[in-house]
């Protein structure tokens, strides 16, 4: 008797054991069928498709597991958040851009949003006709690891000289030759870096331009880059720069002094208001009213444009220029002197 109750016994625990099977299986049923929606349709989006992905800074595991989904990454947020959590991970998530795939299997989502801090970029803008003291300013205000006595160091014309073919006869300071244009600068550069990535900008810039006509003009690359910095702060209309570029060489040629305000400006680093009659007395060899020829260094780093002038001046005889519009900074071009007083009247 004791034993077919012991046996009785068994058969209803294993009875109750199979329905508590089944009730949860239903329940499991259930509860995929009143998913949201958004996670019904992670099902449908196609995989292996690059999708970028931006974690904010703050956002939490939970913020980031809903995320992955909503782009299909991950199929399922909370199961993603147990693996993170189970992995021991969850403090290890990055904040950043990340390029992932569609339908990606939680591991490797995992591996790529902890692997390593995503690299901060810094953009820094450098406009065409910026001085190297703009440039070294700008450096200064735009990326916030380089110190002051790491870039002063850095623009040593010494550094570069054998480095680069085109410094030939550069030995005062590298004005001219860093090259204006958007660069994107990581924590790892130093302020050296940043200065040979210019250069090497110029380049690549200029290796392609005709510096066959030098031999004509008996000018060097150096003087080149001195008339481009020259176009680069007179020419307000790109379609003057040739035309500019014309004046300065006719002038050379007849051993005319340049007369350019912008030379007085860059000595005096007075780049806003009126150059004045007692600015013209300047005692300084970049007063091209003082002193005939070219100033002794570039006045700024000019385009590539202004370089391509500089290289090709239009085939035309003038030698004066004056602006007629003061808001286009438009120029009338005269050949005599005669021409010249009346455009300055008009």
């Amino acid at each position: 008797m004791l034993k077919n109750k012991e046996n009785k016994l068994k058969i209803v625990f294993i009875i109750l054991l199979l329905i508590l099977a089944v009730v949860f299986i239903q329940i499991g049923l259930l509860s995929c069928n009143f998913l949201p929606e958004t996670e019904k349709t992670v099902v449908s989006i196609q995989k292996g498709i690059e999708v970028e992905v931006e974690i904010k800074e703050g956002s939490n595991l939970n913020q980031i597991a809903q995320l992955l989904e909503e782009k299909g990454i991950i199929d399922n947020a909370l199961l993603f958040k147990l693996f993170v959590q189970q992995k021991g991970k969850e403090k290890n998530l990055l904040p950043g851009k990340f390029k992932l795939l569609t339908g990606s299997n939680y591991e490797d989502v995992l591996n790529i949003i902890t692997a390593q801090p995503n690299i901060a970029v810094y953009k820094l803008v450098i406009p065409e006709g910026f001085t190297v003291a703009q440039i070294k300013e700008r450096i200064l205000m735009e990326i916030p690891f380089i110190e002051e006595f790491e870039i002063n160091n850095a623009l040593d014309v010494n550094k570069y000289i054998n480095v680069y073919g085109f410094l030939n006869g550069v030995t005062v300071t590298l004005e001219g030759f860093l090259f204006p244009k958007t660069y994107e600068i990581t924590v790892d550069y130093t302020a050296k870096n940043i200065i040979e990535m210019m250069l090497t900008q110029f380049q690549f810039e200029t290796q392609t331009l005709d510096f066959n006509n030098l031999k004509i003009n008996s000018l060097s690359i150096y003087d080149i880059v001195k008339i481009a910095s020259l176009i680069e702060r007179e020419a307000y209309i790109p379609q003057e720069r040739e035309l500019i570029s014309a004046v300065i060489y006719n002038r050379l040629k007849i051993d005319m002094p340049l007369q350019i305000d912008a030379t007085i400006r860059y000595a005096l680093n007075k780049w806003d208001g009126i150059v004045t009659y007692d600015d013209l007395e300047t005692d300084s060899p970049y007063n091209t009213y003082k002193y005939k020829g070219l100033p002794p260094t570039p006045i700024c780093n000019p385009g590539i444009e202004s370089i391509k002038a500089a290289i090709n001046p239009a085939d035309v005889d003038y030698l004066y220029y004056v602006v007629i519009n003061e808001n286009t900074h438009e120029h009338k071009f005269s050949t005599t002197l005669e021409e010249h007083e009346k455009a300055k009247k008009q």
